[in-house]
């Protein structure tokens, strides 16, 4: 082996391991984004379900107000397991208890909350799966699967719900 072919080989490897670093530095990286995006997601859950309980004071007693009121709890103390159909049951259960909500200052500010809160929970979910999103595409390359480079990590998984905002006090249900 010539002197030009071990400096090549040695450079090839230091590229190597070199670009090996920069990807492992790299996963780490949008894995701890993945996480932060999380807790985000997780505080604006919180949130929504907070304001959803907060509109169900103002409903009128009813199983509307009483489905919204055990949605909004389940919301709050459940955990990430089943999180996505959890949150879908707090979305079916304000959407079948918005129209009765009254045209009273309290339930408009209520209702104000409510809208925020479901805007910052679409906004915290983008950013979410956007991380979720890049951190996969990462981790589908051939060299991080063969290095095992994501080391231990949990595989991330977006999280689909119906977030969507939600009909005016007054509106017919969808």
């Amino acid at each position: 082996m010539s002197l030009a072919q071990v400096v090549l080989l040695v450079l090839v490897v230091a590229l190597l391991g070199v670009y090996t670093s920069w990807t492992a530095g790299r996963l780490d990286r949008l894995h701890a984004r993945v996480d932060a995006a999380w807790n985000g997601l997780d505080a604006a859950l919180a949130r929504r379900a907070a304001a959803a309980r907060a509109v169900g004071h103002h409903l009128p007693p009813g199983p509307e107000a009483d489905a919204l009121e055990a949605a909004a709890a389940e919301a709050l103390e459940g955990g990430p397991v089943a999180r996505e159909g959890v949150e879908n049951a707090l979305t079916r259960a304000l959407r079948a208890a918005l129209p009765l909500l009254p045209g009273d200052e309290g339930a408009r500010a209520a209702r104000a909350e409510l809208d925020a809160a479901t805007t910052r929970v679409g906004l915290a979910r983008s950013f979410h799966n956007s991380a979720v999103a890049d951190t996969r595409a990462v981790r589908r390359r051939v060299l991080v699967r063969r290095l095992h480079l994501a080391g231990h990590r949990v595989l991330p998984m977006h999280f689909d719900i119906d977030d969507a905002l939600l009909p005016a006090a007054g509106a017919p249900s969808p």
